[in-house]
């Protein structure tokens, strides 16, 4: 799959560096919350505590989607764009970066922004339905 360099409203507004941060950030999530249910799962602690998954679900989920999908929702919501990469120096670019200036495309991208989180939320709610219902069926 190619990695989109420029905006597109409701689509694309964020580079190749943007999206590798948003995929470690939705790893991190998702892996701590392998970890928690498995803490939850062998401890004595009440398996009512497996609700709290629902947090980093939803949160991994959210930015695994903005990592494959070339968008951020935070820079949707503040109008803007950002296609910088780090240069060979350790710096990054200064060009790539800036405000989306039509009013049409911010509306096209909170639009998308609000699709993106709801997806996340949805999602974050039955993974944890799921794997609180197992818990409770399986008597752990």
């Amino acid at each position: 799959m190619t990695v989109p360099s420029a905006y597109r409203p409701g689509a694309c507004n964020i580079g190749r560096s943007a999206r590798r941060q948003r995929g470690l950030v939705a790893l991190v999530s998702l892996v701590g919350a392998g970890g928690y249910a498995a803490f939850v799962l062998v401890s004595d602690l009440p398996t009512l505590l497996l609700l709290g998954l629902f947090v980093p679900l939803s949160l991994g989920i959210e930015w695994g989607l903005q990592a494959r999908r070339s968008f951020c929702v935070t820079l949707a919501l503040q109008g803007r764009y950002d296609f910088r990469e780090p240069r060979t120096d350790g710096g990054e670019t200064d060009q790539g970066q800036g405000t989306v200036p039509d009013e049409a495309a911010r509306s096209e991208d909170r639009r998308y922004a609000l699709q993106l989180t709801l997806i996340g939320l949805a999602a974050g709610a039955l993974l944890t339905g799921l794997v609180y219902a197992g818990a409770v069926l399986l008597g752990l």
